[in-house]
This record gives structure tokens, C-alpha cells and sequence, in this order.
């Protein structure tokens, strides 16, 4: 089992020592980890909840060293990318300086949507729920269609418990899955909605027929932000990836895809 969305306490809302999710992974039986912390954005844009760009440095060291002391476990440099229309010039720029193995592109704010309203916590007495999933999805679509990134991470977190993105608005994840495949990106599946209101992964177990119908490159992430979060309800979810009869799984190495195995 791979873990591909990995947190630690640069970015402000995380807490424990990288050893500690390291030492966890190693418990958890994974194979190998990817840390992708939350990028910097330009104009210090919401930087309590990510690094300040002159923590780079030492975000990498922390990595580095982390290898040379468990070489037992595979460990990658990843970044967690936040797309916002805007950026994209800032982006390419930051992403071409560093050398990834791994992109993730997550949406966490909506550019035209007033501040304070972003995914965790948005409230449009004068829009319906479909007309915000579509708003959100369309800011999701322009990010991938920016090739500036490899996974999509927690594709559908601006749920509503029991208001599924896949019945609610089920031709704009038609649209949303069908920019992934032509972009060549894999999908997250995303563990660390069992711990939120959702009560599901991002996306939810039902899309998973079409990620399969698809024939989508897939990655799991727990999205931990404290060492007992990593591989989250794992055998859950690899269980319902074997159910799903899911087999394009795939790894990641400077941002080159490798197809593996399906679970077994």
C-alpha cells in the first residue's frame, strides 16, 4: 500500500515530527509515502494555512534526512498545489524550481466566491447546491486543463454529507473525469473524509464505477495532518478498490506515472 498526501507542521495546521508519520507508515505496512505539504502562494495568499516560501529549503532537507534514516521505506518529495485562477503564471514558475516527484493539485478557494466562503465552509443563501458543485467542479476542470499538475486530490470535498456530487451534478463529472483522462492525470482517492462531516472518501465509493469505466490512473492518500492519520481506513479503501475491479494503480518518480499492481 502506497500513501500519497502526506502533511507536516509547515503548514501551520498540522502537528507532529516527520519521523512520526514516517515511523507510522512503517507500522502501517506501507511501501512508500510521499509528504506534499501545502504549497506557498503568491502576496502571502492564505499563508496561515500553508509555508512561507523561504521554508522550502528546509522542508527539502527534512526529506532528505528522512531518507538517509529509513531507507526501509520509499519516500517522496511532493507539494500539495492549490489551483486559483490567477496563479497559474506563479505556478509554473515554482513547480519548474523544485524537483518533485509529485504534483497534486487540490481547490480550495473558488476566485469570484467572497471571502470566507471556500470548501470547508461556504454559505450562498442565494444558490442552490447544484449551481455551487458546478461552480467549484468548473474551477477544478480550468486547473487540470492547465497541465501543470499529476493528481487531483480530494476531487469532490466541497460535499454536503449525502449530497453526492455524482447524483447532484452528474454531467459536470462527466465533463470533470473526461478533462482528467485527456490530461493523462490520476485520481485521488482520499481517505481523510472519514474524519470529516462527509463520512466518505473524496470522491465517494460511487464514483468508483466511473473512474473504472474511465480506465483513470488512481493514487490513495490519507491527507494526514497528525502521525496517527496515515493510511487512514486503508484496507477499507483498497478493499473497495478490488471490488471495483480497479487496476491502474500508479506511482509516482519526478513526476513520471508507473502503472503497479492492483491490490490484491
Amino acid at each position: 500500500m502506497l500513501d500519497y498526501h502526506l502533511h507536516t507542521k509547515l503548514c501551520k495546521h498540522a502537528s507532529g515530527e516527520i519521523r512520526e508519520y514516517i515511523e507510522q507508515a512503517i507500522r502501517s505496512d506501507l511501501k512508500e509515502i510521499c509528504f506534499t505539504d501545502h504549497i506557498p502562494l503568491p502576496d502571502d495568499f492564505d499563508l496561515a494555512h500553508r509555508m512561507h516560501e523561504q521554508q522550502m529549503d528546509l522542508y527539502s532537507n527534512w526529506i532528505e534526512q528522512a531518507r538517509t534514516n529509513y531507507p526501509e521505506l520509499k519516500i517522496l518529495y511532493g507539494i500539495e498545489a492549490d489551483y486559483y485562477e490567477g496563479f497559474e503564471n506563479y505556478l509554473e514558475k515554482f513547480l519548474a524550481r523544485f524537483n518533485f516527484d509529485l504534483v497534486i493539485m487540490s481547490v480550495h478557494f473558488v476566485k469570484h466566491w467572497s471571502d470566507g466562503n471556500w470548501v470547508f465552509n461556504y454559505h450562498f443563501p442565494g444558490k442552490t447546491i447544484p449551481m455551487i458543485y458546478e461552480e467549484y467542479l468548473n474551477a477544478i476542470i480550468k486547473g487540470i486543463n492547465t497541465r501543470l499538475f499529476d493528481v487531483v486530490g480530494h476531487i469532490d470535498i466541497i460535499k454536503r454529507n449525502g449530497d453526492s456530487l455524482l447524483k447532484v451534478v452528474p454531467g459536470k463529472i462527466s465533463e470533470t473525469l473526461s478533462a482528467l483522462k485527456k490530461a493523462n492525470m490520476a485520481i485521488e482517492i482520499n481517505s481523510s473524509g472519514f474524519r470529516k462531516d462527509a463520512n466518505e472518501c473524496y470522491p465517494g465509493f460511487d464514483w468508483l464505477t466511473e473512474i473504472r469505466n474511465l480506465d483513470l490512473p488512481v493514487t490513495v492518500g490519507s491527507d494526514a495532518h497528525a502521525p496517527e492519520q496515515v493510511a487512514f481506513r486503508f484496507m477499507e479503501v483498497y478493499q473497495q478498490i478490488k471490488a471495483h475491479k480497479i487496476n491502474k494503480m500508479v506511482s509516482y518518480r519526478k513526476r513520471r506515472m508507473t502503472f503497479i499492481c492492483g491490490p490484491e
